[in-house]
């Protein structure tokens, strides 16, 4: 996509590929192609479908990553539960309840040398040293990284990073067949890390390799990177958990059903939808325990995608906002350029419009979009929706990459030369 002129990746998906696949494809599905309210063609970055055969799997990453302007992971059970160690004390215990000493089929990080690198963890400590980077940036009046005093400016093969936004997507148990909330979820955070606990030191493994891509890839100095290295598996968990974030499990009564694909027909039996364990009060029979170790059925996949559907209002607004933030920042580059919104931006007229009645657009009347310490009540409502609408949007979505109507609105155009 970056190869044919388009400037950036409007969502960069992060996620478990043994579990959370499922998942990160139908929001692919339902999100890529569709146009938000401000007007922005939507383009979403699933390795799965960006990543060319035979093509560097960094290089593919690096150009995903760093050129997305908003990072979405996927946060559950099964992408939790392997970054969180379990206390020898209280092992057999968790254990016995039905927590797992291998989530996923990993080991759980100890923050220790003998750790296997995560690439997941590598994704999220990497987006959110980008992220501060930016933050840092902002604080010091600085109108691009390539002008603050950690970049490294004889680092070879640099893409400056386009992140604007964090916005978690929080996953809950499915519950099994015979339970009586079937096909729906338990909450995310009842089985976050899985029983464990997040180390309060690095895991080397992984904390080295987001170092080394920060260095190489996205111009991070010696000391900057340092810092990365130096990030302890609970505090870049403890950054993405506090944010507010789209709490998948929240299916209200009135949800549109929904049919799949015959593409996401070939998802049912994969995912993952453990752990057996006891939870809310809720006692799984021996039946029900077997089928939370296998993958997802047709009816969860149907709900799961009729909740993406129900939270494309949510990722429209975020998507919005960071292409707002995106385009103040290339205008401050020109300091001889006034600061204008774009005239040809649908969003960008609503937020002037809002501008001459309050003296600030709620973009800009509220923190930074992608500063982690955003709270909750920052963010004004999403737009509301029909469920018509929502859904029209999603079957709109599922065009193919090389035969989108040519009706679609074009791509976000290329940045202007400084």
């Amino acid at each position: 996509l970056i190869d044919r002129g388009e400037a950036v990746y409007s969502v960069f998906i992060s996620y478990r590929v043994a579990t959370e696949m499922p998942l990160a494809r139908l929001i692919f599905d339902c999100l890529n192609h569709t146009v938000t309210p401000g007007g922005h063609r939507v383009t979403v970055y699933l390795d799965h479908a960006r990543l060319v055969k035979g093509e560097d799997w960094e290089e593919g990453f690096a150009s995903g990553l760093l050129h997305s302007l908003c990072f979405f992971p996927l946060l559950s059970y099964g992408a939790t539960a392997p970054l969180a160690d379990i206390p020898a004390d209280r092992k057999d215990k968790a254990i016995a309840s039905g927590w797992e000493e291998r989530p996923a089929g990993r080991a759980r990080l100890r923050g220790e040398t003998g750790d296997a690198e995560d690439n997941l963890l590598k994704e999220f400590t990497i987006a959110v040293s980008l992220l501060e980077k930016r933050q840092d940036a902002e604080q010091n009046d600085v109108s691009t990284q390539r002008g603050v005093s950690n970049y490294n400016h004889d680092a070879k093969d640099v893409d400056e990073a386009e992140l604007e936004v964090a916005y978690p997507i929080l996953v809950g148990r499915p519950f099994p067949f015979g339970h009586s909330r079937y096909p729906g979820m338990g909450e995310f955070f009842p089985v976050q890390a899985g029983g464990g606990r997040y180390p309060d030191t690095p895991s080397p493994a992984s904390a080295t390799a987001a170092a080394d891509f920060l260095r190489r890839r996205a111009g991070f100095d010696r000391d900057a990177s340092e810092g990365a290295k130096h990030r302890t598996v609970a505090a870049t968990m403890k950054s993405l958990t506090a944010l507010q974030g789209c709490k998948l499990w929240d299916i209200p009564a009135d949800v549109v059903e929904v049919e799949l694909s015959k593409e996401q027909r070939d998802l049912v039996g994969r995912g993952y939808a453990g752990p057996p364990v006891a939870i809310e009060d809720t006692i799984l029979s021996p039946e029900q325990k077997l089928r939370c170790q296998g993958g997802l059925d047709e009816e969860q996949l149907k709900m799961i995608k009729a909740m993406v559907q129900r939270h494309l209002p949510s990722f429209h607004e975020i998507i919005d906002r960071a292409v707002v933030a995106r385009e103040e920042r290339l205008q401050s580059r020109d300091t001889s350029r006034p600061r204008q919104s774009n005239p040809t931006s649908k969003y960008a007229a609503t937020s002037r419009r809002r501008e001459g009645r309050t003296g600030a657009s709620p973009a800009r009347r509220s923190a930074s979009p992608h500063r982690l310490s955003t709270p909750a009540d920052a963010l004004a409502p999403p737009v509301t929706y029909t469920a018509d609408s929502a859904a029209g949007a999603c079957g709109a979505a599922r065009a193919s990459e090389e035969g989108s109507p040519s009706s679609s609105p074009p791509p976000l155009p290329p940045p202007p030369s400084p």
